[in-house]
């Protein structure tokens, strides 16, 4: 049945339904006639003498031709005019009919619209449903639906069945008011009571699909007999689709035909057209394409669009008539012109195709456009395949993926297909293969073989399906013997092959026969073949090339590329890398993944051809977009690193993905190492290693590095070094340089297996034969220490250029430290510099930290505080912790930003809990005098702790003072005195000087001012102030050293110098001046000093110097 409402027509122009005369009318009429009782001639007669009444009898009798009178319009309207000049109403209102139509006298539509109008002014209902019929089509009056509405609603108040039915038919069309299916079916109801045929069958439609009511298919069936029974047509017509179809009564085809053939030769062309199809299609009859014709043409030149579209594909097929593309354009346009979908979908064909019509395929996507957007699925699967061929419209599968769906949610089966083949081969939609296997199963359900073909491929390679030859041997050879030419050639290819069945190449070169003798253009390449090789037939490699020449002339561009690759290869032909070129450009341009990847690495390695990677690009894009993997791996690695297009990470990671969801191993690992960082994808650590290990299975060396990197590091799986060991090893063994460094790692530190430097020396040496400069870098730091070989700094230095010039970011920045400490080379702070910029550039944290540091200190460069802040704010950001500690320095400080001191302590925070022992003395000291936070001796001593077991000499001094002084840890002055110690033997100045103190007053150790003064002399060459004040002190008074006056008046100097109160005040003393009320008095010997014995180091400030480090921070560890 018909799924839209019933927007026919034909109705309006019947006067079987439009002139409908009130049953109240008609029974004072049919009393007149009985009291009367006078047959036609006295009807005459009493006209004749001037009975209005009469007069306008006869003009009915006339008009319908009953009552014994002949059907006469002329004679009808002459005595419809003689009654209305008497004011008979009813006259009046048929003397407007007769304008209206044209019967017995010339149309003139605004002359019936005065009589109706005149008619209707007098309360006549069916004049005024007339003048509303009217203003809704405008006829003989500007159209005026709001009118139309009004006057509708006049006669239905009148309870006039055909008033009340054409305003229901406005409600249930949406025509003037909104949509309503409720009031249209209660207007409906109400005029089918009344007898009304057209509303019956109305009411029907809406039981039939439950419009406004409950669907009631049996009601239906009661209303379309009730006016079939009244001979209306529509509703006969009606009644024999419900027999086609056996809604509401059994199915009987001969019935329907039977109801179809006494509508048609009523003249309905609804019926007519139904009529057509039976015989069309052979429902209910047997099929008769000439008498389909023949009905087709009965309706077709009434205007109805079914028909012309029918008989327009019968002329397209030469079905029942000669074929005649032209005449069968004509029809098809005829019926789109009256908005008949499924015309505008067949003339869109006609202009894509160029039949009838000059071929324009634009235009064909306008006509699918126009009929898809109503719903149609066969114009739906077109307007799909245009956006996925590129046919008129450029090229877009995802365009064509959301036509393919309208399609094939209506069940089209060519559309299911295509929709399969869409999430198949990921056009349009991520893959997924197992719903392709579900929609080839679904649209071979429904007949169709193209899909019963590639759900056998489905099968033959287990996409989306558990691999199973035998099935797609059964579903190639069900779709072959339905004389599908792709089957024919799979099934051959399966015999071909040992697929599914023996291998019989005999049976593979018959159905490769029957293919290519249909022109399938694979059929043809395959069968060539089997000539090249002599499979089935003797070799003939002349018939071979010819039918490569001809399965390429039909477009077949797997023959072209296979072609092109004799040609590259000298296979059969001399080699021609040229002429393969040619080819691969040919096929292409053609649109085939496999040659347009080729093409594009022919341009990308500079194959018979410059390099040109925005060539390489276009065409690795081309046939990326087909889905072809390898293609998708290339762009996507243009796009990472752009070679030929911008940079466009995102991008990257979607052709990664793509690759990767189709098997192809090398996109796997890609695509991990963007999970892996976060690049143009959300960081996803798990799914990187999930990758890794998919594509390290598969034997990619690349993955299998990545993947033991991954146990090595701990990246998105719990560490683990014996993992890592081994799939690193697997990567050295077959020479891959990343995985020989690795594995040198493991061996210099012991990871995953016994420590062993001299083999981590050699990997280093292999890995940096191959040309890897990470390897360079870390072999120079094995010559640099002297670990695995002799220490050769200048060896170090030799290695680390070598690795820098290449761009390695952690070589330039070795390199720049070299120079920074004189190490193999003579110190040069410009060089350095330069070289801690290069390595800056790329953003190498430990780099930018150190260039920052040249920017404080005016290393190399002219000193700027700020520069500074912006190179530790960056290298922070990038995760160094020495970055995070100086910056936070620079908060507490306020040098160059704001001072900032909790911003500081966050800051030490950060570093410290990443290890930095700097920050970590940083952030005890905030605790220990209260920084930026609230004073927490406690916290103090854990900070300094943690620096000290690291060996941080101020931390340890720091940690000596909390001993001292009984802060954070209980009193120990013994403990105290071996921090000083420790702090001392690394070098800090204040931890000399405090040692020297408890020797010098026996805090912790024997008294021994002998030691005291090593330890004084020690601080104050160094530049300490309260070393230098005690030194002097020491020789004022003798103290461990002969007395000298001039040598402690010195030494006082040089401390009052250096900002020392009390080494001023000693001055004076001895210059004899008057010392100030406060001057420091050297405590007797027995006796404690009134302060605390030892004073707490100064805030953490930068040297003025460089601190010379050995080594490079860290580098023998992960």
């Amino acid at each position: 049945m018909a799924d839209e409402k019933n927007k026919n027509p034909e109705s309006y122009d019947q006067d079987s339904v439009m002139i409908y005369i009130d049953p109240k009318v008609m029974s004072s009429l049919n009393d007149m006639a009985e009291r009367k009782k006078q047959d036609l001639e006295a009807v005459q007669t009493a006209a004749e003498e001037g009975d209005l009444d009469a007069q306008y009898r006869l003009g009915r009798s006339y008009y319908y031709g009953d009552e014994g009178a002949p059907k006469d319009g002329e004679k009808a309207f002459y005595w419809f005019q003689k009654a209305a000049e008497g004011d008979n109403i009813a006259a009046q209102y048929y003397l407007g009919l007769c304008y209206a139509r044209g019967v017995g006298v010339e149309k003139d539509e605004i002359r019936a619209v005065e009589l109706f109008t005149g008619a209707s002014e007098e309360g006549y209902a069916p004049a005024t449903t007339e003048l509303g019929l009217c203003y809704e089509l405008g006829h003989g009056v500007e159209m005026d639906k709001g009118r139309a509405a009004e006057l509708y609603q006049e006669g239905a108040d009148q309870d006039y069945a055909p008033a009340q039915c054409n305003l229901g038919y406005f409600y249930y069309q949406g025509i003037y008011f909104e949509e309503n299916n409720d009031a249209a079916a209660e207007l409906f109801a109400k005029a089918a009571q009344q007898g009304y045929p057209r509303a019956q069958v109305l009411m029907g439609e809406c039981f039939e699909n439950g419009y406004g009511v409950e669907k009631d298919p049996s009601k239906a069936i009661e209303l379309y007999r009730a006016a079939h029974e009244q001979h209306y047509p529509d509703g006969t017509c009606s009644l024999g689709l419900c027999y086609e179809a056996g809604v509401g009564v059994e199915e009987d085809k001969a019935r329907a035909v039977e109801l179809y053939r006494q509508s048609a030769e009523q003249d309905f062309p609804p019926a007519q057209c139904n009529l057509g199809f039976c015989y069309y299609i052979g429902i209910g009859v047997e099929e008769d394409s000439q008498k389909a014709v023949e009905w087709f043409t009965k309706a077709a030149e009434r205007e109805y669009p079914r028909a012309m579209f029918f008989l327009g594909e019968c002329y397209d097929r030469g079905w029942g008539v000669e074929q005649n593309y032209d005449r069968a354009a004509k029809l098809y346009q005829q019926a789109a012109d009256k908005e008949y979908i499924s015309a505008m979908c067949s003339l869109g064909l006609c202009y894509e195709l160029g039949q009838g019509v000059e071929q324009d395929q634009a235009r064909a996507v306008g006509l699918y456009r126009q009929a898809a957007e109503r719903g149609m699925p066969r114009a739906q699967c077109n307007l799909g395949f245009c956006y996925y061929t590129g046919i008129g419209v450029k090229e877009d599968n995802d365009e064509a993926f959301r036509w393919f769906t309208k399609a094939a949610e209506q069940d089209y089966p060519r559309a299911i297909h295509l929709l399969a083949e869409s999430y198949e081969n990921g056009y349009g939609v991520e893959k997924d293969q197992v719903k392709a296997v579900e929609l080839y199963a679904k649209a071979w359900e429904l007949g169709y073989p193209p899909s019963a073909c590639s759900l056998g491929l489905c099968y033959e390679l287990g996409t989306g399906v558990e691999e199973d030859p035998a099935k797609a041997v059964e579903l190639y050879r069900a779709a072959a013997e339905r004389d599908d030419a792709r089957a024919q050639c799979n099934l051959g290819f399966c015999y071909y092959q040992g697929i599914g069945v023996e291998e019989d190449n005999d049976q593979a070169f018959q159905w490769f026969s029957r293919s290519a003798s249909d022109g399938y253009p694979r059929g043809l390449f395959m069968l060539g073949e089997c000539y090249e090789r002599g499979f089935g037939t003797e070799a003939d490699m002349e018939k071979a090339v010819s039918l490569y020449q001809e399965a390429s002339d039909k477009g077949h561009i797997p023959a072209v590329c296979s072609l092109g690759l004799c040609y590259e290869l000298g296979t059969g032909v001399a080699e021609d890398k040229a002429k393969a070129r040619e080819l691969y450009i040919r096929a292409a341009e053609r649109g085939y993944p496999r040659a347009q990847c080729n093409l594009g690495f022919f341009y990308y390695q500079g194959i018979s051809v410059e390099e040109d990677n925005d060539e390489a690009v276009k065409w690795f894009s081309r046939a990326a977009a087909q889905g072809y993997p390898r293609a998708q791996q290339l762009l996507g690695e243009c796009y990472e690193n752009g070679y030929g297009v911008e940079e466009d990470l995102e991008k990257a990671v979607e052709l990664y993905t793509q690759a990767s969801q189709a098997g192809y191993p090398p996109a796997a690992c890609a695509l991990g190492v963007c999970y892996e960082y976060g690049d143009g994808v959300e960081k996803d650590l798990k799914k990187a290693v999930e990758l890794y290990r998919q594509a390290a299975e598969a034997g990619v060396v690349r993955a299998q590095c990545n993947l033991g990197y991954c146990y090595y590091r701990g990246i998105g799986v719990e560490e683990d070094d014996s993992q890592a060991f081994q799939w690193f090893y697997k990567t050295a063994q077959r020479d891959y340089p990343r995985g020989m460094c690795l594995l040198a790692e493991c061996y210099e530190n012991g990871y995953g297996v016994e420590a062993d430097m001299s083999k981590a020396v050699q990997w280093y040496l292999r890995a940096a034969e191959g040309d890897y400069p990470p390897a360079m870098c870390s072999l120079g730091l094995c010559y640099e220490v002297g670990s695995g070989v002799e220490r050769d700094p200048v060896k170090a230095v030799e290695l680390y250029r070598k690795a820098a010039e290449r761009g390695h970011p952690r070589s330039q920045c070795n390199l720049g430290y070299c120079y920074y400490q004189g190490i193999g080379v003579e110190e040069d702070n410009d060089t350095a510099f330069q070289w801690f910029q290069k390595a800056a550039a790329q953003s190498y944290p430990r780099a930018l930290y150190l260039l920052g540091e040249c920017y404080e200190n005016g290393y190399g460069v002219e000193e700027d505080i700020q520069r500074a802040v912006e190179l530790y704010q960056r290298a922070h950001q990038g995760g160094s912790a020495s970055g995070t500690c100086s910056l936070g320095l620079c908060y507490e400080l306020g040098q160059g930003v704001t001072k900032d001191q909790a911003k500081a302590v966050e800051l030490y925070r950060q570093a410290a809990e990443r290890g930095l022992s700097r920050a970590q003395c940083n952030l005890g000291y905030c605790y220990y005098e209260a920084i930026g936070t609230e004073r927490n001796d406690d916290e103090a001593f854990h900070w300094f702790l943690k620096a000290a077991e690291q060996g941080h000499a101020r931390a340890q001094c720091m940690l000596g003072l909390c001993y001292e002084l009984g802060r954070g840890a209980a009193e120990d002055k013994k403990r105290a005195a071996e921090y000083y110690r420790q702090a001392a033997d690394n070098g800090n100045v204040t931890a000399m000087c405090n040692l020297g103190y408890c020797y010098y007053t026996g805090i912790g150790v024997a008294e021994d001012e002998a030691e005291a003064v090593v330890w004084f002399r020690k601080a104050a060459d160094r530049g300490q102030p309260r070393a230098l004040f005690l030194l002097g002190e020491c020789y004022e008074e003798g103290n461990g050293v002969q007395a000298d006056l001039d040598r402690a008046r010195a030494l006082y100097r040089q401390a009052a110098d250096k900002g020392y109160q009390s080494a001023q005040e000693a001055i004076q003393r001895l210059n004899g001046q008057p010392a100030s009320p406060y001057a420091y008095i050297p405590p007797a010997k027995e006796e404690p000093a009134p302060q605390p014995p030892v004073s707490p180091a100064p805030a953490p400030q930068k040297a003025p110097e460089k601190k010379k480090k050995g080594g490079l921070f860290g580098f023998f560890k992960k």
